[in-house]
């Protein structure tokens, strides 16, 4: 299945504020598969995997839509994003396949969450002098 490496930067994205945990996938007896009740670790790492559900703009065929998407990320705790922010990825990249009944499916991975940036990220709260001391 091919894999594309994404530039966070170049691809906003808006966090829903939905985060869950991923689970390994077992056979069901009688055939198919479902999820089982051990949460799915990184296969490198061995962190726990979770879902960071995100939406974004897609435009196909000169049209532009919102997609809803879900990000597996692994990160010892549950990663907390703040809900219809902006949220970047470190190593960021995309499956594309295509199944038999038509379409396209994206399956979305990171190595992580990136560190905030931005105007303000990591800064307190200026306040302005006391009217007291203004005069």
């Amino acid at each position: 299945m091919p894999a594309y490496a994404v530039d966070s930067s170049k691809q906003p994205m808006v966090a829903t504020g939905v985060v869950d945990a991923r689970f390994d996938w077992v056979e069901a007896p009688g055939g198919g598969r479902r999820p089982s009740e051990q949460q799915a670790r990184d296969e490198a790492t061995g962190m726990p995997l979770w879902g960071v559900e995100v939406m974004y703009q897609q435009t196909t065929y000169g049209r532009t839509a919102s997609v809803v998407a879900s990000v597996t990320v692994s990160s010892l705790d549950q990663p907390n994003v703040t809900a219809l922010g902006p949220i970047g990825f470190e190593g960021l990249r995309v499956e594309v396949r295509s199944p038999k009944t038509g379409g396209i499916i994206e399956n979305w991975f990171a190595d992580a969450i990136a560190a905030p940036t931005g105007p303000g990220v990591g800064q307190g709260v200026r306040r302005s002098a006391p009217s007291s001391e203004a005069a």
